[in-house]
């Protein structure tokens, strides 16, 4: 009797532990209703079309089989190429059973030409993946075929430095390639920024399909370089770049995103404070520093403070490459200013226009204003010639006092000794 309880124990396990199985190994209850590629609606059954290197948008649109409580990622990819095709969406919203109208807007690079064998057009498998946790992933597959136009150009990568500095030259990096079925000839480049009316274009020469093996020298894909110089006025921001390659045949367009820094400049303010009285002025020194590769030009604007004058010994400063300069501010405390503490502020300002304060404090001190006035008075140059005079008067005056009151001893002295 124990025997049997315990293989049924077994038996009751063994059920169990299926089921939880299948529980587990179920696959997202999920129906796709619609696959749209570049607006072309497909179907299994159905092949679109596609021009290599074209982006193209991809639709999704799903029905819900069953209750999902669980986050449902959704990925169109296309397989076995060199770079990886794929794109995905993570619908946070939990499934309802028998609610239609789910979608997911996606988007694919297709293959390049250097993907594609040397035949005109080749196919390719869309694949269109649902995965949740505790499902198991649904697939299903749609047919592109990867198509060459007799004429065609496109770009594999547009490249930018990370920092753009306002008033300098930087490189545009693109990689051009030629996606059709027949050689390029003239092929050129032209990059710019339509906002700042900078523009630029180089030759890029002939660019050859992979079906012509009969010039070594001539290549399907090309990598150039299109350098663009900025105004030196030019205000940090985001700007958009545009790429266009061309020749009689063809054209391809692209646009690109930057960012516009300003110039990097480095303040350092000599002290930071002094005390000064009525009349008097102090000077302060704020060192400009350009660690940049090219020369800057700053102005320097003084802000109104009640009670000084300040003045700036060089408004507008040039300062070399990698190099730094000493500019003096002069603060002055006019008579009527009262006792107290005051900050004085500069603005230091770049040739893009962006301003970075430097501020000081001056304190008017009123005491020592009435010590520094007797200083002041004795030291006078009137006081000290007067003085000089009275001292040469009395010592002329000495002098001839001594000379009349000898002149009658010698006389006397010479009458003694006369022999009459």
């Amino acid at each position: 009797m124990k025997s049997k309880t315990i293989i049924v124990s077994f038996i009751a396990l063994f059920v169990l532990a299926f089921a939880l199985n299948v529980v587990t190994a179920m696959d997202v209850p999920v129906q796709v209703d619609l696959v749209k590629v570049n607006s072309v609606e497909l179907n299994t059954a159905d092949t679109y079309i596609g021009q290599v290197g074209d982006t193209v948008p991809v639709y999704v649109q799903f029905s819900a089989l069953d209750d999902v409580n669980e986050d449902v990622k959704i990925t169109v990819y296309i397989d076995d190429y060199k770079v990886d095709i794929e794109d995905s969406e993570i619908l946070r919203t939990p499934l309802e059973s028998g609610v239609k109208g789910y979608t997911a807007r996606l988007s694919l690079k297709l293959p390049s030409s250097l993907d594609l064998e040397d035949s005109a057009s080749e196919d390719t498998t869309l694949y269109v993946r649902f995965k949740a946790h505790g499902y198991t992933a649904v697939e299903k597959e749609y047919t592109i075929k990867m198509s060459k136009d007799l004429e065609s150009l496109g770009f594999l990568s547009v490249e930018t430095p990370q920092k753009i500095i306002a008033g300098s030259s930087f490189p545009v990096d693109i990689v051009i390639e030629n996606n059709g079925h027949e050689r390029l000839d003239n092929v050129y480049v032209k990059a710019s920024i339509p906002e700042l009316g900078v523009e630029q274009r180089i030759y890029v020469g002939d660019l050859a399909s992979q079906q012509d093996t009969d010039y070594d020298e001539i290549r399907d894909a090309l990598n150039k370089k299109v350098y663009l110089s900025l105004p030196r006025n030019t205000m940090p921001g985001i700007y958009e770049l545009e790429v266009t390659a061309y020749n009689y045949d063809a054209t391809v367009s692209a646009k690109k995103t930057i960012v516009i820094s300003d110039v990097d400049t480095g303040i350092i303010p000599g002290t930071m404070a002094k005390t000064i009285s009525a009349g008097e002025e102090a000077t302060f020194d704020v060192i400009l520093v350009n660690p940049n590769n090219r020369m800057v030009v700053y102005t320097i604007t003084p802000e109104t403070t009640k009670g000084l004058i300040v003045e700036v010994a060089e408004p507008i400063v040039t300062v070399g490459a990698d190099s730094s300069k000493t500019v003096k501010v002069k603060v002055k405390a006019t008579d009527s200013v009262e006792e107290g503490t005051y900050s004085v502020t500069v603005n230091v300002n770049s040739e893009a226009g962006s301003s970075k304060p430097v501020s000081f404090t001056v304190n008017v001190d009123d005491e020592k204003s009435s010590t520094t006035s007797r200083v002041t008075t004795s030291t006078d140059p009137v006081v000290i010639w007067t003085v000089v005079l009275v001292i040469v008067f009395v010592v002329l005056l000495i002098i001839l006092i001594v000379l009349l009151t000898k002149r009658p001893a010698e006389t006397e002295e010479f009458g003694e000794t006369s022999y009459y």
